[in-house]
């Protein structure tokens, strides 16, 4: 009877000893082909996230989209302020400022000799407020100009091509209150470049005498030629 018993025993603890094998095999199992699916997804979700090699186009579109330093001049806000009397050798030049702000001073101008897509950079205007101003040595002082005296309509005579008349307005008593410095790099009645730069005198009594009315005012540069070497 005792030996019934503990053969029912051992047959019973073998069936739960193989039914606990067979369970652990199964979760191994599972465990391990889990793991490896896992392993593959990550994998691929990191190839996807990998940059694809781009081809010439592609560059130079991803450099376009970049920001760069020349961005931003083609103000004040829409299109440029134009001038005359800022050439000394050619006051009648109608001078073409596109602007942007600075963080360091007030605003930096390009100046282009007319508004075409040829057009020659022939210098750049600095442009400070009269706080700024004042800080100045006495020395440096004479190569500014105030604009409160040389936006009048018999001296430089601004506008602003793109703006309507509020906002020109609004932009004339912005500036006016301001001061500007002109450094002409290219001289526009010059084929090169080949003197070296001046800082525009734009109230000497030369540039204020100058007779520049509509007949006399020249909208496009004298530059825009083709060379011949």
């Amino acid at each position: 009877m005792k030996y019934k018993k503990l053969q029912v025993f051992v047959s019973q603890t073998n069936k739960m000893i193989f039914v606990t094998l067979t369970f652990l095999l199964f979760a191994g199992v599972y465990a391990v082909g889990f793991s490896i699916q896992q392993y593959n997804t990550v994998q691929a979700q990191g190839n996807n996230t990998l940059p694809s090699p781009m081809n010439a186009t592609q560059a130079n579109a991803t450099s376009a989209n970049a920001t760069k330093a020349v961005d931003g001049y083609g103000g004040p806000p829409t299109g440029p302020l134009t001038a005359v009397r800022h050439v000394f050798d050619d006051p009648t030049l109608r001078v073409y400022h596109f602007c942007k702000s600075n963080d360091k001073i007030m605003m930096v101008c390009q100046l282009y000799d007319s508004s075409s897509p040829n057009a020659t950079l022939i210098g750049v205007e600095y442009m400070i407020d009269s706080k700024t101003y004042q800080t100045i040595s006495d020395r440096e002082k004479p190569n500014w100009h105030y604009h409160k005296e040389e936006f009048s309509p018999d001296r430089a005579n601004p506008k602003f091509p793109l703006l309507n008349e509020q906002q020109q307005k609004e932009w004339m008593a912005k500036l006016s209150e301001s001061y500007g410095k002109v450094i002409l790099i290219w001289n526009p009645i010059d084929t090169l470049p080949v003197f070296p730069p001046q800082i525009q005198q734009v109230q000497h009594p030369f540039m204020v005498n100058q007779t520049v009315n509509n007949n006399t005012e020249k909208f496009v540069g004298s530059f825009n030629q083709t060379l011949k070497y």
